[in-house]
């Protein structure tokens, strides 16, 4: 289960990243202080929970709640009931009220365990290819041989490791969606397939014969992803 907790207090991040670590079943927690960054994190991955504060510099978490797709699974955590009745028409899994205890915590991580689909096999869950159009034609794209997608323009070039890439009239904010687990955004510019990278060096990542930027606000949660050992 992978964690985003948005908070502008850093002791309340501590705390539920210290409670997540009590859950069995959870990967990693990000935590970030602002609403415009979480945004910007929930558009380039897809988080299994996000813990979100209503309080927030900027775009505050009603604003937040507004902007996300009906089905990201939040719990909303708050100094104050007040807004608890109203935030169940967001479709929230719980809301909490500070200060956080890790019994009424855990009771809302089995709602959010609840409302995780139903594990399938691997075959299944990742397919080995889609489809997309290539001009009048219409390509079959082998993601087990994809290395990474390029935005250029309107179009997003698909860059494979034996064959020329393919180009088609693609955002690369569509492709995040339809893309299988295991490919993760890197830049706004790039997607790129994690089991077909080599090497990270400073601001470059090494795959196939091609050396990608990396973007300052994908690095943190590319090196979580990828579960990098300082």
């Amino acid at each position: 289960m992978k964690c985003l907790v948005v908070d502008d207090d850093p002791l309340t991040c501590d705390t539920v990243e210290s409670f997540l670590q009590r859950i069995e079943g959870v990967d990693y927690c990000l935590k970030v202080n602002d609403g415009a960054t979480a945004l910007h994190l929930l558009a380039a991955e897809r988080f299994d929970a996000v813990f979100l504060d209503l309080q927030l510099p900027g775009m505050d978490g009603v604003s937040l709640l507004k902007a996300l797709p009906s089905n990201t699974p939040v719990v909303v955590i708050s100094a104050s009931a007040e807004f608890g009745a109203e935030s169940y028409g967001f479709d929230v899994v719980d809301y909490l009220v500070k200060p956080l205890e890790f019994s009424r915590f855990a009771k809302a991580m089995v709602k959010l365990k609840g409302k995780q689909p139903v594990a399938l096999d691997q075959a299944a869950a990742r397919p080995d290819a889609f489809f997309l159009r290539d001009g009048n034609a219409i390509q079959r794209v082998d993601l087990t041989q994809l290395l990474y997608v390029e935005a250029q323009s309107n179009y997003a070039s698909f860059v494979f490791e034996k064959s020329k890439p393919v180009m088609s009239l693609v955002s690369l904010r569509k492709l995040e969606a339809e893309l299988p687990e295991g490919f993760i955004r890197i830049h706004r510019s790039y997607i790129v397939n994690e089991q077909r990278i080599r090497q990270i060096e400073g601001n470059q990542l090494h795959i196939g014969d091609s050396k990608l930027p990396i973007g300052q606000s994908y690095r943190e949660a590319l090196y979580q992803r990828l579960h990098v050992v300082n």
